[in-house]
């Protein structure tokens, strides 16, 4: 008999595609070795759980079971509470608010909103507003992915990337509500009841949610048991996910607690009444946490001996690299460390020439440059101090082909920085896809940056392939965008 752990990935893969279309979407690990054909054994058990931890469309126990995330949030039901200013001027940002019930490829700016029985969806208008007072409604976005998405949206947001302030303008499409809110009276703790029509097409159906039919009991109770569902979600996956998928994966976790529809709360309540949890920097990226009396002084870039406080921004590493104008994310930073280490290139100043040399980095003072210099070399001597050779080499490769795409990348963002005539006639689908693109790689980054992921030479070649189809993509895509330029000065 064949031993179980040498079924191919591709016949589970085959067998989840079939199970999940027998049951709804749903899979269970009897009715998957069913299909299989084959006894349960450790090794397969453990096989198809990385099989469903591996593929974005599923949710999975970690125990074999798993459900599709389009078949979880069918006809899945929340609220969305607009604020006084959204509602005195008749709009909505849809911002964070839709971004954990959908497939994480749909833009806030994409999104589908329909009134209940209505067979037109809501129009979208452009809005021009400061950083400073439309911020709030993305921060779960993530705050290393939120200038990606505004780029996304409106060519006259190429500029934000570099030094980001309050006063910065942001243009962004947003939904038209006037209408409603005035026919419906509307006013500030009313609530928008919206429903998952599809969840990969990114369509959401909606009506009025009154705030007389809704229980501040009710929505402090739900606040409470989501943050116990997101404590699962840092159990499990501790800092690896991004903020919207750590709220939809704190949706599954409290599928069977926690309430739907107008016994929940928004996001936005959540943020503004969670006790336990906060938004924090840890690691690589952004991310939810448990909250800590030191509000993440742990985790952020330290303050060298001897040196002042700076009046520039020094406690979260993304704002902070935002803030000096450079447009690298820390998993890129790892990913430049970690690719100088597999070269045996172990000079700090050479690894510092090739991530930051083509930059102009602008610090507030010195003690700000104090910090970032303080925090990059520490990060390099501890990222190649403790670099394993031997689980990095057959990931190696696929990170340096990714880092010579953020090099493209880089040196186009520059170019266009520079020319700051007419940025409005950028083609925006071009500057969407870039922004896809970018989001993509930086995902594939974070895995392979992850000791623990030791893909099979299988999964590698997929992802070989995945990562070169890209870097062709991309090169279109900013060609398309030169001559674009080109034709336009």
């Amino acid at each position: 008999m064949r031993d179980q752990s040498e079924v191919p990935f591709f016949a589970i893969e085959e067998a989840l595609e079939r199970t999940a279309g027998k049951y709804d979407g749903s899979i269970t690990r009897e009715n998957l070795l069913r299909e299989l054909g084959t006894p349960e054994s450790p090794a397969l058990l453990d096989k198809i759980e990385r099989a469903l931890a591996g593929d974005g469309r599923f949710f999975s126990d970690n125990a074999g079971n798993g459900i599709l995330r389009s078949a979880f949030f069918k006809n899945f039901l929340f609220p969305v509470t607009p604020d006084a200013w959204e509602i005195e001027n008749g709009i909505l940002f849809p911002g964070h608010r839709f971004a954990p019930y959908l497939n994480e490829e749909i833009f806030p700016s994409e999104v589908t909103l329909l009134a209940k029985n209505a067979e037109m969806p809501i129009e979208k208008r452009e809005l021009t507003a400061p950083l400073g007072q439309i911020f709030h409604y993305h921060m779960l976005l993530g705050s290393e992915q939120v200038f990606d998405f505004f780029v996304a949206d409106s060519a006259a947001n190429a500029h934000l990337p570099r030094a980001p302030q309050p006063e910065s303008l942001v243009t962004l499409q947003i939904f038209d509500l006037a209408e409603f809110y005035k026919r419906n009276r509307f006013s500030e703790g009313d609530a928008l009841l919206c429903c998952v029509e599809d969840y990969e097409k990114g369509i959401i159906r909606f009506e009025m949610l009154s705030a007389d039919d809704r229980s501040n009991r009710d929505v402090k109770a739900f606040v409470a048991g989501y943050e116990k569902a997101l404590e699962k979600v840092f159990d499990r996956f501790e800092n690896y996910l991004e903020i919207p998928e750590q709220l939809s994966w704190a949706f599954y976790y409290g599928a069977e607690t926690l309430p739907a529809g107008i016994h929940a709360a928004s996001l936005d309540e959540f943020v503004r009444l969670a006790e336990n949890v906060e938004i924090d920097f840890e690691g690589e990226h952004t991310v939810l946490a448990r909250r800590h009396s030191s509000a993440g002084e742990d985790d952020a870039p330290e303050l060298p001996e001897g040196v002042s406080l700076s009046k520039g921004e020094t406690r979260e590493l993304p704002a902070l690299l935002k803030e000096i104008g450079s447009p690298l994310t820390p998993v890129e930073i790892d990913s430049y460390i970690l690719d100088a280490a597999y070269a045996r290139e172990l000079e700090f100043e050479d690894f510092f020439a090739r991530a930051f040399g083509r930059e102009k980095l602008r610090f507030t003072d010195e003690a700000q440059q104090a910090v970032f210099y303080n925090y990059v070399e520490d990060r390099f001597e501890d990222l190649t101090g403790n670099y394993d050779r031997y689980g990095d080499e057959a990931k190696a490769p696929l990170r340096t082909s990714i880092l010579e795409c953020v090099d493209e990348r880089l040196e186009f963002f520059d170019y266009l920085a520079s020319v700051e005539k007419n940025p409005d006639q950028l083609p925006q689908k071009s500057l969407h896809r870039l922004a896809e693109i970018a989001l993509r790689f930086g995902e594939v980054l974070k895995m392979l940056n992850d000791p623990a992921c030791t893909p099979a030479e299988s999964e590698l070649e997929e992802l070989a392939d995945a990562i070169a189809a890209h870097a062709e993509e991309q090169a279109e895509v900013i060609a398309e965008l030169s001559d674009s330029f080109a034709r336009n000065e």
